[in-house]
């Protein structure tokens, strides 16, 4: 048994709510090829469906996947139509491959959602070889206020529930693997704008889209919503109205000694 979010309930609409942009996509895949030892074999923690293994393998990169949700790694076969990652059902705190295995290792915003973090980092440090590279991210996080303020109210109406069960902060990985020796590179931020409204973020937080709802029941769910929505209507204005939304993507390199 794992205590690790398992996304197998967010598998059938996975690719539609956590798909990076086609100009995120564009940013993201050369710059990772960039950090990765060209011609050696790459492991993908939280490998999902494949929404970055799969483009990087279309780059040359060698990858192997791994990820406890069974159902995710059906989509990711489906997907790659016979030509994906070799991939199995593994919790990233007990990896099934002997020390140096891989030349790299990704991780990307999957870290946050292992409670047992360090000792994922552990192994992860232990199946790269010595002088190998993991490229990690926390996870997007929202840069305007009206987001801020309304997921806050929402969680506070629904109890403050505790999130996340891993890092909260790519700051807190930084460290993690400075104790080990690793020398930290800040990557480029990749920074997504688009428009959404009160209702739009309200719908999907009291849909229990996001992994930050999934320990709130469907009724404390829309009892958050609904009196979130009216502190909103009295604070923020218009629910209707689009509005400005920022997310930003913070990644790393991680080189291990």
């Amino acid at each position: 048994m794992t205590d690790s979010i398992s996304f197998d309930r967010a598998a059938p609409y996975y690719d539609c709510t956590r798909a990076f942009p086609d100009d995120v996509m564009e940013r993201l895949i050369p710059m990772l090829t960039r950090e990765l030892p060209p011609g050696e074999r790459c492991l993908e923690i939280g490998v999902g469906t494949g929404r970055i293994a799969l483009p990087l393998m279309r780059e040359g990169i060698r990858i192997v996947g791994v990820d406890i949700a069974a159902e995710m790694l059906r989509r990711l076969i489906d997907k790659a139509g016979g030509s994906g990652p070799p991939a199995a059902i593994a919790d990233a705190t007990r990896l099934p491959f002997a020390d140096g295995t891989f030349g790299s290792a990704i991780a990307a915003h999957v870290l946050h959602l292992i409670p047992g973090w360090r000792t994922a980092i552990d192994e992860v440090t232990r199946v790269v070889r010595p002088g190998g590279v993991l490229v990690a991210s926390r996870g997007a996080s929202t840069r305007t206020e009206w987001q801020h303020q309304v997921r806050r109210r929402f969680f506070a109406e629904a109890g403050d529930p505790p999130w996340p069960p891993g890092i909260n902060r790519i700051e807190e990985l930084d460290d993690g693997m400075r104790a080990r020796g690793a020398a930290v590179h800040e990557l480029p931020e990749l920074d997504r704008e688009d428009l959404a409204s009160i209702n739009d973020l309200l719908a999907a937080l009291e849909g229990g889209i996001w992994s930050a709802c999934w320990a709130l029941d469907e009724a404390t769910r829309q009892r958050a919503a609904t009196a979130t929505r009216e502190w909103a209507g009295r604070e923020l204005g218009d629910l209707d109205q689009p509005r400005p939304t920022l997310y930003s993507s913070v990644w790393r390199a991680y080189w291990l000694p």
